[in-house]
This record gives structure tokens, C-alpha cells and sequence, in this order.
């Protein structure tokens, strides 16, 4: 399975509160998909930073997680790693049932939210 982590983003530390969890981001302006998203221009692609949560939740489960399904991700403000190359990404994760969990998360910059997610990911049995 492809990570992005070391390749697209990098986690510079890691700490929790509670039910949340902050993760404090830098994106790598060398990854190969900015040289076509978009040439000169680059923009970090929204599958990217889905994939990108969906890491970061198995860095806290210690098991392989699949998206399940997205009941909301809202796209609000453009990720690029020349504007907003350091991002915040909180996370709230729940056991829903057995091998599913609830995810909810937040990317932004520490100013403006970027991404809105809510979904569930399920772990391989």
C-alpha cells in the first residue's frame, strides 16, 4: 500500500489532548505530483490530504485503516506547499464498532481550517 508520509508530508511532533489529537505538519515541496498539480503552480491534490489523514489515524491505531466512507470533507481553502507549508491537523478518533472507527479532523494552517473530515475507516481483520 503507498504512504505519503516522508514523501508528501513529513509529522514534526505529535501530541494529545483528551479525545484530540494535534499533529503538526510540514508538506515536501519535491513531491512528484506537484510537477503536474499544477506545473509552476503548484497545489497540494485533495486525495493527497485525505490520504494524508487516513495515515495519520493509523499512526494512532497501529493497525492498517481503509476509508470506509466520507460522510464530509469540505475543501475551504487551497493547501500549497509555498502558502501553507507547516499545517495543523486535528483529530478525533472513536471506535464505532469492531475494526471501524469514527474520524473527524481539521487541516489548516493554525488560522484558517482548510479541510473539514468526517468520515469512518475500517481496519483489516
Amino acid at each position: 500500500m503507498m504512504t505519503l508520509l516522508n514523501d508528501y508530508f513529513k509529522i514534526d511532533s505529535r501530541t494529545a489532548d483528551h479525545d484530540e489529537t494535534l499533529f503538526r505538519i510540514t508538506l515536501l515541496p519535491e513531491y512528484r505530483a506537484y510537477a503536474g498539480h499544477f506545473p509552476g503552480n503548484p497545489v497540494s491534490p485533495g486525495v493527497c490530504n485525505i490520504q494524508m489523514i487516513r495515515e495519520c489515524a493509523q499512526l494512532l491505531t497501529g493497525k492498517r485503516l481503509f476509508l470506509g466512507y466520507i460522510s464530509q470533507c469540505r475543501l475551504s481553502a487551497v493547501i500549497t506547499p509555498q502558502t501553507t507549508p507547516q499545517l495543523q491537523l486535528r483529530m478525533q478518533l472513536s471506535v464505532e464498532a469492531d475494526g471501524i472507527y469514527g474520524v473527524r479532523a481539521t487541516v489548516g494552517d493554525g488560522t484558517v481550517t482548510c479541510i473539514d473530515f468526517k468520515g469512518e475507516l475500517t481496519s483489516v481483520k
